[in-house]
């Protein structure tokens, strides 16, 4: 993502995300209500993947009403009990901006603690049984490295699955069942019994054989929604900048990346046309709730 709170960064472009993670808002509060089976007055939650924009915290923020609607009944007859508490952890790659991400993070209200964990969430990130909630909306599509099958010189330079063949295809597919596992292993030892697993995916090949084939995790919720948002070409440019700039920039450098992006907003009524025929009818997310099983 870029970094920063300049004109391209991710901080001032990413409300289209926050229409997606909106579009979920509903079915989410009502998955935790139903299915969160802990006793604690201590909440940790964890936003893996939470990059540097505010939607971060408007996703905690929705959990966390969640929890207090689901447990306030049960406190409220008991006169003694302390209030329940939440401790939030924010996770992203080392090279986040969680100087940016906190700076913004509270005024004067401190509804919760925070804490950064700057570190790839392919892999063990908290102590055993230690966390309730662990969320992540579309970072999970992004992979821990790009299928080795794609730098066989055979491959001819084909680096992306879009209308590529299906052995393209499949690396991919492999790639995301073997992340995913690992993704899922980790979080089974991290997460308490009854706590849970909240993704928002903008795709997924065959996310239930995933989820079985691991074993440690019992599907409490997967729906398909269509979020219903337009996004005007120039705007979808800014977006699309702020999240992939900062790869194109390592792949090709910031002079050729740019000259990329300058060329694209000569290219807005195609992009428009684009948006208007394809994007806003196929535009699909899947919200996944898993619930961590006992003997796990």
């Amino acid at each position: 993502m870029k970094r920063g709170d300049g004109v391209y960064s991710y901080t001032k472009n990413s409300s289209a995300q926050r229409k997606f993670a909106d579009n979920a808002k509903v079915m989410m509060r009502e998955a935790i209500i139903e299915n969160l089976d802990v006793q604690t007055k201590t909440f940790l939650i964890v936003d893996m993947g939470c990059s540097i924009g505010p939607n971060t915290f408007f996703a905690m923020q929705n959990i966390i009403e969640a929890i207090k609607d689901k447990y306030h009944s049960k406190l409220s007859l008991d006169s003694t009990s302390p209030e329940i508490e939440f401790h939030v952890f924010f996770n992203d790659h080392v090279t986040n901006d969680f100087n940016i991400l906190f700076k913004s993070l509270f005024s004067d209200q401190k509804p919760y603690f925070a804490s950064a964990i700057p570190s790839s969430f392919y892999g063990r990130l908290f102590p055993l049984s230690s966390l309730h909630i662990a969320y992540s909306y579309c970072a999970v599509n992004w992979l821990s490295q790009a299928p080795k099958e794609l730098i066989d010189m055979r491959n001819k330079r084909r680096i992306h699955y879009d209308g590529a063949s299906i052995e393209v295809w499949n690396a991919y597919v492999t790639q995301f069942h073997k992340d995913m596992g690992v993704f899922l292993s980790a979080r089974a030892k991290e997460i308490v019994p009854g706590g849970l697993i909240v993704l928002i995916l903008s795709a997924s090949p065959n996310m239930t054989k995933v989820v079985e084939k691991n074993g440690y995790f019992s599907i409490k919720r997967m729906e398909l929604t269509n979020p219903q948002f337009n996004i005007d070409a120039k705007s979808c440019i800014s977006h699309l900048r702020a999240s992939l700039e900062g790869t194109f920039n390592k792949h090709f450098g910031s002079k050729i990346a740019n000259e990329m992006f300058e060329r694209t907003l000569g290219k807005i009524e195609e992009i428009s046309a684009w948006l208007e025929d394809e994007y806003y009818k196929t535009s699909r997310q899947l919200l996944i709730v898993l619930k961590c099983k006992i003997n796990s």
